[in-house]
């Protein structure tokens, strides 16, 4: 996910904090009632549903007893909120919708509407050419996101727009407070995750190809020209290539025996056998594969010679590694090309082992190594530079839209207190025994 994507999506998030649940029609048990507004329990109970399903699906796990319980006080207090928000608009004359108005919210709850599904048929018919028009309607239904659910959506974040002008519309923020912002929402949470962490920055930010809002130090930018292994090459390691193909078969047949060891055995010496099994096939299949890839150098590396000597030469009489990798590398991704390089840490496990040792071993910005090869192909790395570690600093962009979402936070902040104090100008009540979990 890219910076300014996750500065908007809190944004977003933080909007609908305080009553981001569609409204719907319908004559049923009353589970809030506040002054002169009520909310019925599909209303409240598709909220609650909807929570529930979005945290499971954020977190992997299905949420607790304790965590349900939590988020169904948590859907009783939002639409307490909402209906505090909806008298105090009506007194103040701007809690209805014109029809104009609602026209307007019409088109872009339809607009919105065929967007989703669009992308979703887009998304759909790439697994399955056959998708119908209904299979995709019937989809977004399943998911909550109808017409009628988005159209209500609208008029709650304008109820929401109009309440924080009319109430806390006069806030101005100093710097200190948008900077304290950043770094309580977005920079501490990601040091703490990050710091020291490079195995779960790998994992998170790096294969994701997402960004962070903080970086581990000892990163360091690499490129890289990637030579196709040559048919000769292949073929002369036939052998051992065939022997790395039955030790990580054997592999797979100790570990699927031990896995079935551990599900029936009693105690850790049932395991015995099939423990000792899997060491052994463990430790021929890494005498494999490092007879497979000493072969496979020794093959490949004068084959290639002539050509790994001309670019070293051509680099070394000062012609851009970028221009090398446009002419001679099979790897031309944009970050490799076009970019900054590949993010690399001495600490990864990432890379293959031969590419760890490689890359670590450049000693300043510039270096380039000696070729190796691993099974994707001769590879010649490039030091590029220094990933910058600590804290993201903003771009203009971003800053932008983080001066937004700060003042909708101090907004919502002073908003939510002042809720609170109106919740004695009005009788509340509260059903939350007809909500299930």
């Amino acid at each position: 996910m890219r910076l300014w994507y996750r500065i908007l999506a809190l944004a977003v998030a933080l909007a609908f904090a305080l009553c981001g649940m569609a409204m719907a029609e319908a004559v049923d048990p009353v589970v809030v009632r506040v002054g002169d507004y009520s909310y019925t329990q599909s209303m409240l109970q598709g909220s609650l549903d909807s929570m529930i399903e979005l945290s499971q699906m954020l977190s992997g796990d299905a949420p607790t007893d304790e965590e349900k319980a939590a988020r169904l006080q948590g859907t009783i207090d939002s639409f307490v909120g909402l209906g505090v928000i909806e008298n105090k608009l009506a007194e103040v004359g701007k809690n209805d919708f014109t029809d104009a108005e609602k026209e307007a919210l019409n088109q872009q709850a339809r607009s919105k509407y065929e967007e989703l599904w669009q992308l979703l048929f887009q998304q759909m018919q790439q697994g399955d050419a056959a998708v119908t028009e209904e299979d995709v309607t019937e989809q977004l239904e399943l998911m909550g996101y109808t017409f009628q659910a988005i159209y209500d959506e609208l008029e709650l974040q304008t109820r929401q727009n109009r309440a924080i002008e009319e109430f806390v519309g006069n806030i101005v923020l100093t710097q200190a407070q948008v900077d304290a912002y950043y770094e309580e929402q977005f920079v501490a949470p990601d040091r703490a995750d990050y710091e020291g962490n490079v195995d779960r920055y790998d994992q998170e930010i790096l294969m994701n190809n997402n960004e962070a809002f903080y970086t581990p130090e000892g990163y360091r930018y690499i490129h890289q020209i990637v030579l196709d292994i040559p048919e000769a090459a292949l073929k002369a390691a036939r052998t051992e290539q065939v022997a790395l193909n039955r030790a990580s078969q054997s592999m797979a047949t100790a570990l699927q025996a031990l896995t079935l060891a551990a599900t029936t055995a009693e105690g850790w010496e049932d395991m015995t056998e099939a423990r000792a099994l899997y060491d052994e096939a463990n430790e021929a299949l890494q005498t494999a594969q490092a007879d497979y890839a000493a072969r496979l150098e020794a093959e490949t590396l004068p084959l290639v010679k002539e050509t790994t000597d001309e670019i070293a030469a051509q680099y070394a009489a000062g012609i851009d590694f970028k221009s090398l990798i446009s002419r001679y590398s099979t790897d031309k991704t944009e970050r490799n090309l076009n970019g900054d390089g590949y993010p690399f840490h001495p600490e990864s496990k990432l890379w293959p082992e031969n590419f760890i040792k490689a890359a670590s071993a450049l000693e300043k910005v510039g270096d380039i190594s000696q070729p190796f090869v691993t099974e994707q192909g001769v590879h010649i790395l490039m030091y590029a530079g220094e990933v910058p570690a600590g804290d993201h600093v903003l771009t203009d962009d971003e800053r932008e839209l983080l001066n937004a979402a700060a003042l909708r936070y101090y907004q919502m902040e002073k908003l939510n207190d002042l809720i609170d104090g109106w919740q004695a100008d009005y009788e509340i009540e509260t059903h939350p025994e007809l909500l299930k979990y």
